[in-house]
């Protein structure tokens, strides 16, 4: 499938007559829905107190960041005055700011704590079994991302191969993203989450039996890992840009084919196009959730998807 922006129309090559142009199918887009639908029915009450948290948090950090200040300032002031040459007139003020220095610091200390009471732990009960299948999907993970190309799949339609003239049977849009360990200030976890990089949404953050997706104005959806499905194909694709390295060319073709793939002679400057295998994942839920990627190693991709699907069955089995 060739990469890059879609021309609105293909062009029909015919002879004895001026060109015709034939429209072409729009885009579909490829997105979740929003992760306000996106939460799993069990994980609602969860997700409620993981906002509450937040929203408490949110406050401490506004009164912590004010007592912070106010220590600050009232330190400065006491030692300039203790260090100024005219502190004896000064002795009844600086006593004042001792006792205030002293409380606000208090102050912090209180507001240090109650701030660390305002995280939810996420504590992740789970068999030994699946507590070795999540293992091995770190490690799968950790070799995923190591892929020289990764690429968020944004939107695709379906091609006209005989009006086209090309031997891709569907055009996409593809954005290169990242995908590493990260976390996440929802929740506070041992580990690392798993954290699929999103062009045109939420990120995809995996974590034990759940997945995450945090939107940039606060709101978040709170999955069921075994909701999750993720599909792999191993994918033949018309690669326009540079080869990534650790990627496989299986093939050649033309920028212009005849209906047997061969090469069509009409147009000049048919450059030849080599056909380069890469591992494609998608993600779905019955809530929404939509998502795809593509790999340049197309190994990695399929290993990854296995583990997924190993630690889903570990879940399912405690």
């Amino acid at each position: 499938s060739p990469s890059g922006s879609p021309t609105p129309h293909a062009f029909v090559p015919t002879q004895g007559y001026a060109p015709t142009y034939a429209p072409v199918q729009p885009m579909r887009e490829i997105n979740s829905a929003s992760v306000e639908r996106l939460t799993s029915h069990s994980l609602v009450e969860v997700r409620d107190l993981i906002a509450k948290a937040r929203s408490q948090r949110k406050k401490v950090d506004q009164d912590l960041a004010e007592a912070q200040a106010t220590h600050r300032a009232e330190s400065a002031d006491l030692e300039r005055r203790q260090r100024s040459w005219f502190r004896w007139f000064m002795k009844r003020r600086i006593a004042e700011l001792e006792a205030s220095v002293q409380e606000a610091a208090g102050e912090v200390q209180r507001l240090v704590e109650w701030q660390s009471l305002t995280y939810i732990d996420m504590c992740f009960e789970a068999s030994d079994a699946a507590q070795r299948a999540y293992g091995a999907l770190v490690g799968a993970f950790e070799a995923l991302r190591q892929s020289k190309a990764i690429w968020d799949i944004t939107s695709d339609r379906d091609t006209d191969r005989v009006r086209e003239r090309t031997a891709a049977s569907r055009t996409l849009d593809r954005k290169p993203v990242q995908i590493h360990f990260s976390s996440s200030e929802l929740v506070r976890f041992a580990g690392h989450a798993m954290r699929f990089g999103n062009i045109n949404g939420e990120d995809i953050l995996i974590y034990p039996g759940v997945v995450i997706m945090p939107r940039a104005d606060g709101a978040f959806a709170l999955i069921e890992l075994r909701e999750v499905d993720l599909q792999y194909h191993v994918v033949g694709f018309l690669e326009h840009e540079v080869v990534p390295p650790d990627a496989v060319v299986v093939g050649q073709t033309w920028e212009k084919v005849n209906k047997d793939g061969s090469r069509d002679m009409r147009f000049r400057d048919n450059d030849q196009i080599p056909i380069v295998q890469y591992g494609r994942l998608l993600f779905t839920s019955p809530g929404g959730v939509q998502e795809e990627y593509q790999f340049s190693n197309a190994i990695a991709a399929g290993e990854f998807a296995r583990a997924f699907d190993t630690y889903k069955v570990a879940l399912s089995a405690q």
